[in-house]
């Protein structure tokens, strides 16, 4: 790339120039000067030092002239190093945390990845946990996430797709799948859809995921969040895709049908006849987390002849002193609940806990003796709001959240037939809604016996989008 020494100290007056933090270190020797640039916070010092510093000291002194390339080969002692001619990138590898050195005799200059990005260890998951299966979740490093994954699946199948976003980020985005059990449309469509996003910068998977959805105005997630290496794993041997930006300690697997929202990873280890009693336990808890409080404002307001006669005069009783309507008393208690459910996210950990015990036992205690609400109704609003926990995914509960405001507004207005508009409103949507080409409600609707055997009994080789052409005997 250069032919002097003058040109070299002019191309790197111009780097450091652009570039405020590039650091410099100069070596002398007899064939010239030699120039390594590098960002200290991006780089192993220690590796820069001993692999690279020292060996071109050592050849200083040679009488021999090697080429970049020769000198990448017989004196540098970095394994990912590589040649390169193109002057232009040279500002690209720097901000990409590699360390570039520039020879005054040759115009080829030698590209070192001796990067080092300061991250956690691998640690228990926090969203996710698990009983019985491993404890090792994905970190905010991507090439650390990708070792638990290659960890894992040893297959030659397994591919990985690298790509790069963000015109000022430059983050990288890898997607991973293996090739004979994914569909490989929706391989196509996932990378096309992240290779043609034009954005300025990618921090976290959750921007990426809200860039690349089917429908950017739907309520409900068509990708789902993966904490743990295990279900990253388990997900892609039943032909799921594997999107990782750097950065992210959640990945996302797409293509996700609803059901599969409410799969735990200790499904996955527990006997199949267990799984599937928690199965429908959670899905019997998400059913009663957004109607509960709609189906209450419903019957007290609408239809008390559909309660037995002892349990209205029961009921009358309770509410006597209470001084707001049922439509009114569970309004106000789902806003405090969403409010102290908001506030206990920005708490800190430590305190967290003992202030949402202490600030529900005092709230609950003081609304129940002042004669503001019915113990029935602070009962029915405290179950939803641990309902509305059960799903191992939560993001399948956050749209729900919101629906269960417009269910409460419609059971007001209408009373049991409002519930029952609501409920077919959100059953439409449900089945209306795709990911990446798969139906959101597979295999229910569109039904699929066997598909729905499998995946409700959790068995291997269940893959709603595409039928593998062999399956393991005995299973």
């Amino acid at each position: 790339m250069l032919n002097n020494t003058e040109k070299l100290d002019q191309t790197v007056e111009m780097i450091m120039k652009h570039l405020s933090d590039i650091s410099k270190r100069t070596i002398a020797s007899r064939h010239g000067k030699v120039c390594i640039l590098f960002i200290k916070q991006l780089t192993d010092r220690m590796m820069l030092s001993e692999f690279i510093i020292k060996p071109l000291i050592e050849y200083s002194s040679s009488r021999h002239t090697l080429s970049a390339e020769e000198l990448s080969d017989q004196v540098i002692y970095i394994d990912d190093c590589k040649t390169e001619e193109d002057s232009c990138k040279v500002t690209e590898y720097l901000l990409n945390g590699l360390t570039v050195i520039l020879l005054s005799w040759d115009e080829s200059y030698l590209v070192a990845n001796i990067k080092k990005v300061e991250s956690k260890s691998v640690e228990d998951p926090e969203l996710t946990y698990t009983l019985r299966g491993p404890r090792d979740s994905f970190t905010e490093n991507l090439d650390t996430n990708l070792s638990l994954i290659r960890y894992r699946i040893k297959d030659p199948n397994l591919k990985i797709k690298m790509l790069e976003i963000g015109l000022r980020t430059k983050a990288r985005i890898s997607v991973s799948y293996i090739k004979d059990l994914a569909d490989e449309k929706i391989v196509d469509e996932i990378l096309r859809r992240i290779g043609n996003l034009e954005i300025e910068g990618l921090i976290d998977s959750g921007e990426l995921q809200a860039l690349i959805l089917n429908n950017k105005h739907s309520l409900f997630p068509q990708m789902g969040l993966v904490e743990r290496s295990d279900m990253a794993c388990s997900a892609m041997l039943r032909g799921k895709i594997l999107i990782i930006a750097e950065g992210s300690c959640l990945a996302l697997v797409a293509p996700k049908t609803f059901s599969e929202f409410f799969t735990s990873s200790d499904d996955l280890y527990d006997n199949k006849y267990l799984a599937a009693f928690l199965k429908i336990i959670r899905n019997i808890a998400f059913f009663s987390s957004f109607t509960l409080g709609s189906l209450y404002i419903a019957i007290v307001s609408f239809h008390n002849d559909t309660l037995p006669s002892e349990y209205v005069l029961k009921l009358a009783m309770l509410r006597s002193n209470v001084p707001f309507n049922p439509i009114t008393g569970v309004f106000i208690l789902e806003i405090i609940l969403e409010i102290l459910r908001e506030a206990l996210l920005r708490i800190p950990k430590q305190i967290g806990p003992a202030i949402g015990i202490a600030g529900t036992i005092i709230i609950g205690q003081a609304a129940i003796a002042s004669g503001i609400f019915s113990p029935l109704l602070l009962i029915i609003a405290s179950t939803s709001l641990l309902e509305s926990f059960i799903a191992p995914d939560y993001t399948i509960m956050t749209p729900f959240r919101i629906l269960k405001f417009i269910m409460m507004l419609l059971s007001s207005i209408f009373g049991l037939i409002g519930f029952t508009m609501g409920l077919c409103l959100i059953l439409t949507n449900i089945i209306s809604t795709n990911s990446f080409g798969v139906a959101f409600s597979a295999p229910v609707a569109p039904f699929n016996f066997s598909d729905f055997k499998q995946g409700f009994f959790h068995e291997k080789g269940y893959s709603p989008q595409k039928s593998l052409s062999r399956k393991t005997k005995g299973q």
